[in-house]
């Protein structure tokens, strides 16, 4: 009597692990990162011939044209003045737009790497941060020199620099965790990402204060993850917007999130990912 066969495709899925194994893995990867993120930086500015000049210059540069620009057409007021409020914006928003660019595309340009030996994939999108804040932090003593040329008051709200910096780093590199793994999935990301830079940098006031907008926009844009970074940014060189703080909330709300999401993702996708590249 002949026997029913049953065939079954090949299903690629992930296991249900656990997160503090994938947290352990990750530290213990700590030293890969540094090497790697090092490595990026320094190959990326080696050729250059004014090399990590461009680091400090590119950034200053862009928001002077602007500041010089956009102060022939419109006037806006500002609590201090424009090329430092400019650049006060320009320069996190640069080192956001990086990391969650090459973030995005990380893992799938890694695979060379990631094939040949193990390591957490989220490894490939921290790398990815951590080189750009190499490139992001000389800019700001640069912002502290331009500040005090200009004559912008330099007051103990200086020191909100610090968690400005920590929740900047942090936010950028869980949209590069997020947008890593979708990537490995879905190839349209990086044009996703590449398609909602403009409009996100112009939702974000890098060079117009949001307080001037019509109190229904100004509340929509205050859901913008980075329009909180970048206002404490300016409450750190002496900007005070009133009601600053419920931005400032809603970007770690997002970090808070996003890293939460990308914990869950990798959990459970963190082994599959070589076999989908």
């Amino acid at each position: 009597m002949a026997s029913a066969t049953v065939e079954h495709g090949f299903e690629l899925r992930g296991d249900h692990g656990q997160l503090r194994p994938l947290l352990r893995d990750l530290w213990r990867s700590r030293e890969l990162i540094r090497i790697l993120a090092r490595k990026d930086f320094y190959v990326r500015f080696r050729r250059a011939s004014f090399g990590l000049l461009w680091v400090i210059g590119l950034p200053l540069i862009q928001a002077t044209v602007l500041a010089v620009v956009l102060s022939q057409f419109v006037k806006f007021k500002t609590g201090v003045p424009f090329p430092v409020y400019v650049y006060s914006g320009l320069l996190p928003w640069s080192f956001f737009l990086g990391t969650v660019s090459g973030g995005t595309s990380a893992i799938v340009q890694g695979s060379a790497l990631a094939t040949k030996i193990y390591f957490p994939r989220a490894v490939l999108p921290i790398v990815t941060a951590l080189s750009g804040f190499y490139a992001f932090a000389p800019g700001i003593p640069v912002l502290f020199a331009l500040a005090a040329v200009m004559g912008a008051p330099i007051t103990p709200w200086v020191l909100l620099m610090i968690p400005a910096t920590v929740l900047l780093f942090f936010l950028a590199t869980a949209f590069g965790l997020v947008f890593a793994a979708l990537q490995v999935y879905f190839r349209d990301m990086t044009l996703i990402v590449q398609a909602a830079t403009l409009p996100w940098f112009w939702a974000t006031g890098v060079f117009f204060p949001i307080a001037r907008l019509k109190p229904s926009f100004r509340a929509a844009l205050e859901k913008n993850p980075t329009v909180g970074v970048i206002l404490l940014y300016r409450r750190a060189i002496g900007e005070a917007v009133a009601g600053w703080t419920t931005a400032v909330w809603w970007s770690v709300g997002w970090t808070v999130a996003l890293l939460i999401l990308a914990a869950l993702i990798y959990r459970r996708r963190d082994r599959v990912f070589i076999d989908l590249l």
